[in-house]
């Protein structure tokens, strides 16, 4: 294993928070051959892999104030929310764990054949995740894989691989060696060489439509699956029967969590014009309730976003819209008297199909406000985009409310909520935003591969 290392800093106050393996190649390549050993006899007992999953959630829980500190500081949310993602890791141990699901399946005998279906697990995983859910969004995909009796290759971003080190190590406490491994780069080293390897059969990634695309070429050369989660700019249509502090509490909840850096946070709202100034101050008072700081300092809700380059893409955004006419009613500040990357909640109004804060993801803590006139135009031009992860439709008049969610092409559309995702419900993206599914059994589907025995008696 090489011996170079890099820096990993605080988002917050830029300190030295530890240090990663600079790995290459050539480490990839061992990870696959220690995989490879590791795989038949990991493949063999599925109750084996359920009771070293339920083993590894305990841990988890175990030494959950430990993780959820170290993951604060390299990725910036408040210690809170860290912990909350290491408590969604544990549960998706256990759910998978606790999952029904059939090894082989019997279809409808012939006059002279017998035909079985068996699912086997898909081969040596590997895992490419980002920065702004290391953890949940890394155990999404490494508990089905698991269960599966697939190996795994970990890669976290290069700005948050401590906590996934430290879940690795964790978790080798209880699974058997090789079966599960982290590699770590500040560059795409392990990505491309992960995505080229004829090893790796399978590659879950969660991030940009960007790198997502150029992963998946990488992968077509060895003809390996892949699962997609990538880019998002999810609306919230607000009807105009809808309950002004309800909708601005629910959409605040969602579009500045983790400082806007979700994939499935609210982006952009639409609003009926009548009623858009109501909203907007009502978003803006909600939103500045939030007090920024270190993620680890008590009585922080909002911590730093997490790099330099997306706080710059964040501001250009909204500088952009300002120039074309739009108002900043909240916001456009530190917010903090940390050196970090921080800005407090920002709240744009007057925004308009067109415009770059609207049209991109701004992945941050901006949100513009849109008014419409007419919402079948409205529908018509969300579906003409490119994204397609969720949406939200907000009215207390459900059966309106699902209608016009039902739409929305889009992979999960929420009614008077938002983000909130469950084990059990497939999540993935339609058009630009995805392919394949996460979660539930659809999740486990993405790691087994399909054999067919047709059989026929030897006379």
């Amino acid at each position: 294993m090489t011996a170079a290392q890099y820096e990993v800093l605080d988002p917050a106050t830029f300190e030295l928070i530890g240090h990663a393996p600079e790995n290459t190649a050539e480490d990839v390549a061992a990870a696959v051959a220690a995989a490879q050993a590791a795989s038949a006899d990991w493949a063999a007992d599925r109750e084996t892999r359920r009771n070293a999953m339920r083993a590894g959630a305990a841990l988890i829980r175990r030494d959950l104030d430990a993780l959820a500190t170290l993951l604060s500081r390299e990725q910036g949310k408040p210690k809170a929310d860290a912990a909350g993602e290491f408590t969604v890791a544990a549960g998706l141990f256990e759910y998978y764990a606790d999952l029904v699901w059939d090894e082989t399946e019997q279809l409808k005998p012939r006059a002279d054949r017998t035909l079985e279906v068996q699912y086997r697990p898909v081969g040596i995983v590997g895992t490419i995740t980002p920065w702004n859910f290391p953890i949940s969004l890394l155990c999404v995909k490494l508990a089905p894989a698991l269960l599966a009796g697939c190996t795994v290759i970990a890669k976290p971003s290069p700005s948050t691989p401590l906590s996934t080190l430290a879940l690795v190590n964790l978790l080798n406490e209880v699974l058997p060696a090789g079966v599960l491994q982290a590699r770590t780069s500040s560059r795409r080293t392990v990505n491309v060489a992960l995505s080229i390897s004829p090893g790796i059969r399978k590659i879950s990634f969660t991030g940009s439509t960007e790198v997502g695309i150029s992963i998946a070429q990488q992968a077509a050369s060895t003809v390996k699956r892949v699962t997609m989660e990538l880019g998002g700019n999810d609306p919230a249509i607000v009807l105009d029967d809808a309950d002004i502090a309800v909708t601005a509490r629910g959409i605040v909840g969602s579009a500045f969590r983790n400082a806007g850096q979700v994939c499935m946070a609210v982006k952009r709202v639409y609003v009926p014009r009548c009623r858009s100034t109501e909203l907007a101050e009502a978003i803006a008072a909600e939103a500045s309730r939030h007090v920024l700081g270190h993620g680890i300092a008590h009585g922080t809700t909002m911590g730093p976003m997490h790099n330099e380059s997306q706080l710059k893409l964040v501001h250009s955004l909204v500088d952009s819209a300002v120039g074309a006419g739009a108002r900043i009613i909240t916001g456009g500040t530190p917010g903090c008297d940390l050196p970090g990357y921080f800005l407090s909640p920002t709240v744009v109004i007057d925004a308009e199909p067109g415009m770059d804060l609207v049209e991109q993801e701004q992945f941050g803590a901006a949100l513009p406000i849109v008014a419409y006139d007419h919402l079948d135009e409205t529908i018509a031009g969300l579906n003409a985009g490119e994204f397609g992860l969720g949406a939200s439709v907000w009215s207390p008049d459900l059966e309106r409310a699902h209608a016009t969610a039902s739409r929305l092409e889009a992979g999960t559309v929420w009614v008077n909520q938002h983000t909130l995702v469950e084990p059990d419900a497939p999540f993935g993206g339609w058009k630009a935003s995805g392919v394949g599914r996460e979660r539930g059994r659809w999740g486990l589907e993405e790691y087994l591969e399909t054999r067919v025995i047709n059989a026929r008696p030897h006379s």
